[in-house]
């Protein structure tokens, strides 16, 4: 385990989640410092006592949805690391309905999480970095759903389309900066969400809902994809050596998605 990211001070939402959690564990292994931010405190709690010796990293509850919280938790970083280096936004909700039937309220959820929250922390990790003159990046988990779309969750994947033209907005944006920016778009990571999408699969057909995640699995890999491929990825992009990558939507699914 090379220490690419040794010193670096870098915010990882969702992440106490499968893609958060397999993120950061490998950012930490890398040598970064870690904001830790998930709405599950003592999940959280639980992860950073794992990933270093005390201190080394700082744990945040936060809610995305509420702009108070993101901004609250924010500066509560700002004052326990200084400088920030880099963003991982992995922090996302879905829920299922039929698609002329989704409730407004499960629109503006998802929307206020997977983009609104999403917007919230990269704007002011990049305003932060800005007034410091830091170089660095900022990477989003968006999905192959914001490409192709699934119809039992129009509005998650509506919601990943928009972090998708997000980072191409952001990316023209902060390149001035030097601060780089992407997205990756995986498709069948084996997370506790993805089990929850099984379990709703599972109340439409009536198809055992371990049976349906079983069969979720990638038609080339044959098998799940593992939260630590999709890491991997992510603290690629968080590096010098992405430079030239930017404003993408970079498939993660195994060859699912052609475009």
């Amino acid at each position: 385990m090379f220490p690419v990211h040794q010193d670096k001070a870098i915010l990882v939402t969702g992440a106490a989640g499968g893609v958060g959690r397999a993120t950061a564990e490998l950012l930490a292994a890398q040598g970064a410092r870690l904001v830790l931010i998930d709405l599950d405190a003592t999940a959280l709690g639980s992860l950073a006592g794992t990933l270093g010796a005390p201190g080394h990293h700082l744990a945040i509850a936060m809610d995305l949805a509420s702009e108070a919280s993101v901004s609250d938790g924010f500066a509560r970083a700002v004052e326990g690391f200084g400088t920030l280096h880099g963003l991982v936004n992995c922090a996302a909700i879905v829920r299922h309905s039929e698609p002329l039937d989704i409730p407004r309220s499960d629109w503006e959820r998802q929307f206020a999480v997977n983009l609104f929250g999403a917007y919230d922390i990269a704007r002011l990790t990049a305003r932060h970095m800005i007034d410091r003159g830091v170089r660095g990046a900022l990477v989003a988990i968006a999905s192959e759903a914001g490409k192709k779309g699934h119809v039992e969750s129009l509005a998650y994947s509506a919601s990943k389309a928009g972090v998708i033209s997000m980072t191409r907005m952001l990316s023209e944006a902060l390149a001035p900066f030097d601060i780089n920016v992407n997205c990756i778009c995986p498709g069948g990571v084996a997370t506790p969400m993805l089990r929850e999408v099984a379990e709703a699969y599972s109340g439409y057909s009536g198809e055992a809902a371990p049976a349906i995640f079983d069969k979720m699995i990638n038609s080339q890999l044959i098998r799940h994809i593992e939260p630590v491929e999709v890491a991997r990825i992510a603290s690629f992009l968080l590096t010098d050596d992405a430079m030239l990558i930017r404003g993408q939507a970079i498939n993660a699914d195994g060859g699912e998605t052609p475009y």
